[in-house]
């Protein structure tokens, strides 16, 4: 692999460099590894992505599609009048598809916009993986990878100059690519957007979607339906939205919220009103997360405050029926064929606990897939000698990915760069957490969730002015009805004492005060 990174970042050396030349042309253009599939001018106006309902409106651009060797898909979108940068879009789930949606929008603004597959096609059960063990690598890490270099040496021959930045942007699956870059490959971007990142895959997927998934359906009377959520969520709002100062129905900040679903327990047997007693013990475990009989903390649980809505646990922990939650329809599908390549596999199977001194198998997925896929080292400084700028965001609200995970990580990085006692200042320098109260997972949820992350980055990088805030809105049919700041970890925004709680002008960032 070593061999063809080189040869590709020669290769993209070599290029003349000349005037734009003709789209079309990009067919014969020669690369190690890479074949061009499709070059295509496309005219400003309706263009229709592949797998879209309708046609979308854009600029003029030049449509690039190709293939890595051995399986990797990819698009390239440059568009007529270019800002001289990239901007990679990342995937979610177990990806599969490239993200056309998500190249739209930089290529409104400019960007060369690209995208992969990461390696594969998507199917619902993840049986693209089952003796491919080179398409799990290309899902895990090397598929954007080489895409980056691809993109790069074709911008390079299609306007004769390199892109003066480089960016990437992803939420979920699409925040591990991202942490993956900063910390595999530091110098493919000097910008990257992390959001809600997968990048503790092992213990996400067991800690995460197995640890539910044993809470709530090995037992059948352990299953929450759909219809109890929104009590759920009114009882955790009752005693805890007040605990920042207003009450406005975000929490901003979950982890002051002790919330005991205990006191939703059934009296005279089971009601819509009420929880029973394997309901109650359900909760409980998902907010606690995943540990061993002996109290180890494999993953961090689920925060209070999502548990209602379109978007909360109603998509991620009840599903429409039990079992058909997306942490198990994504959850048991990854397990079954990506890591113990055996469809057949039972979740209830799954050990957390080491027995008479032997392994977990949380410790089988470690030994098996952490190098591969887990992307937790805490040393960053490559990327940061890189010039490269990383904004990470996570929802406090999110019911997928636990937001203490992205707290944990920006905390390992901060407490690795602590050489001299000044670990927090020397990590802001160049990687910032924004925590999103009221946001669910990459989107949606009762708080201010929409946000310009892109236009922080490039204005930190380009410009040097670091982002001390980034103001998000909520909107409701249509109109904005809440803005709100999101401030740099630990940071949070307080109340400034009058003035109206829907409007970000009202509120500063500040550290938490003492309870």
């Amino acid at each position: 692999m070593a061999l063809w990174n080189r040869s590709i970042f020669f290769a993209a050396l070599a290029l003349p460099l000349a005037a734009q030349q003709p789209c079309e042309r990009l067919t014969s253009l020669s690369l190690p590894g890479v074949t061009i599939t499709l070059a295509q001018t496309v005219a400003a106006g309706s263009f229709t992505p592949p797998a879209a309902r309708a046609a979308i409106n854009v600029p003029a651009f030049c449509r690039v599609a190709g293939t890595i060797t051995p399986e990797v898909h990819f698009e390239l979108w440059m568009p007529a009048a270019w800002n001289k940068k990239l901007l990679t879009a990342g995937n979610g789930g177990l990806a599969g598809t490239i993200n056309y949606t998500a190249m739209l929008e930089p290529l409104r603004r400019g960007y060369a916009s690209s995208s992969t597959d990461t390696g594969h096609v998507a199917d619902n059960d993840a049986h693209w993986a089952q003796g491919h063990m080179e398409r799990v690598i290309d899902f895990a890490h090397r598929s954007v990878h080489v895409t980056t270099q691809a993109d790069k040496a074709i911008i390079q021959a299609f306007y004769g100059a390199a892109p003066e930045h480089s960016y990437f942007s992803g939420c979920s699956q699409g925040g591990l690519e991202a942490l993956t870059e900063a910390q595999r490959y530091p110098r493919d971007y000097d910008g990257i957007i992390a959001g809600d990142p997968a990048n503790y895959w092992t213990h996400l997927y067991a800690g995460g979607h197995l640890w539910i998934a044993q809470a709530t359906l090995v037992d059948p009377a352990s299953y929450i339906p759909t219809t109890k959520l929104q009590m759920i969520g009114d009882a955790v709002y009752a005693a805890c939205d007040a605990i920042d100062g207003i009450k406005d129905g975000i929490l901003n900040d979950p982890r002051r919220c002790h919330f005991d679903p205990s006191i939703l327990l059934c009296k005279n047997g089971d009601a819509a009103n009420c929880l029973t007693q394997p309901q109650v013990e359900a909760v409980k475990k998902i907010y606690q997360g995943a540990r061993t009989s002996d109290g180890e903390q494999i993953f961090p649980g689920i925060m209070p405050g999502g548990e209602a809505g379109q978007g909360g646990w109603s998509t991620w922990i009840t599903g429409t029926d039990p079992g058909r939650g997306s942490h198990f329809t994504l959850g048991f599908p990854a397990l079954k064929n990506i890591v113990y390549e055996n469809p057949d596999w039972d979740f209830r199977t799954f050990r957390f606990d080491r027995i008479q001194g032997f392994d977990s198998d949380v410790d089988f997925l470690d030994q098996k897939m952490g190098p591969i896929i887990n992307n937790v080292n805490p040393d960053l400084r490559a990327f940061q000698a890189n010039g490269g700028k990383l904004i990470q965001y996570h929802g406090w609200a999110d019911p997928d990915i636990s937001p203490i995970n992205s707290i944990n990580y920006y905390q390992s990085v901060v407490q690795f760069m602590n050489r001299d006692g000044h670990g927090l200042s020397e990590t802001k320098n160049f990687y910032r957490l924004f925590m999103v109260p009221g946001m669910f997972h990459c989107n949606g949820g009762p708080g201010p969730n929409t946000f310009d992350a892109l236009s922080a980055l490039e204005q930190w990088q380009e410009k040097g002015s670091a982002p001390d805030h980034m103001v998000a809105t909520h909107v409701t049919n249509g109109t904005v009805d809440r803005t709100r700041p999101l401030c740099p970890y630990p940071q949070e925004a307080q109340w400034m004492g009058s003035g109206s709680t829907d409007q970000a002008d009202n509120f500063a960032c500040a550290l938490p005060k003492a309870p």
